[in-house]
C-alpha cells in the first residue's frame, strides 16, 4: 500500500499520542501497511512579511522525525493548472541521522509522502492538477 492523504483517526490519536483534538477532522499522509505517516504544512504567513517553510513530523520505523524543508519558487495562484508545489532543500532534521543509507531512506520517504501531501495533505477541490518539484 502507498500513502494517501485521510482523516486520523481518535485510535491513531492515542495510538501515536498525536497533538490533535478527538474527532477534530485533521488530516494527515498514511501508509498503513509499513506504518508511516507524514503531518505538518507551511508556515509563515507572506502578508505579514513571514519566512515561509515546510514544518512536518514524519513517523518512519518507530522514530518521529520533525523535519523543516525550504520552499522554492511555486504557483502563486490557486487558478494555476498545474499548481506548482516546490521543495528546495532540507534545513533540518531531528532527531539527526548521521548514518547516510538511513539518511537516504528517509528522504526516499519524505519526497514519496510529500508528493501525496500535495497542497495541504487532504483532497483539495480548489487546487487543480497538483505537481509536486522536489530538489533534494
Amino acid at each position: 500500500m502507498a500513502f494517501k492523504n485521510e482523516v486520523v483517526s481518535d485510535e491513531d490519536i492515542d495510538r501515536y499520542n498525536l497533538p490533535f483534538p478527538k474527532g477534530g477532522g485533521r488530516w494527515w499522509t498514511r501508509d498503513a501497511e509499513r506504518d508511516y505517516y507524514l503531518w505538518g504544512g507551511l508556515s509563515g504567513n507572506l502578508a505579514f512579511d513571514d519566512v515561509q517553510e515546510g514544518r512536518f513530523y514524519l513517523y518512519v520505523d518507530g522514530t518521529t522525525y520533525w523535519i523543516k524543508l525550504l520552499p522554492g519558487k511555486g504557483s502563486e495562484s490557486l487558478r494555476d493548472s498545474p499548481y506548482i508545489i516546490k521543495w528546495n532543500s532540507v534545513a533540518r532534521i531531528e532527531p539527526n541521522v548521521s548514518e547516510s543509507d538511513k539518511f537516504l531512506k528517509l528522504i526516499s520517504i519524505l519526497k514519496e509522502a510529500l508528493v501525496v501531501y500535495g497542497f495541504e495533505g487532504q483532497d483539495d477541490d480548489w487546487v487543480k492538477n497538483p505537481k509536486v518539484v522536489i530538489g533534494f
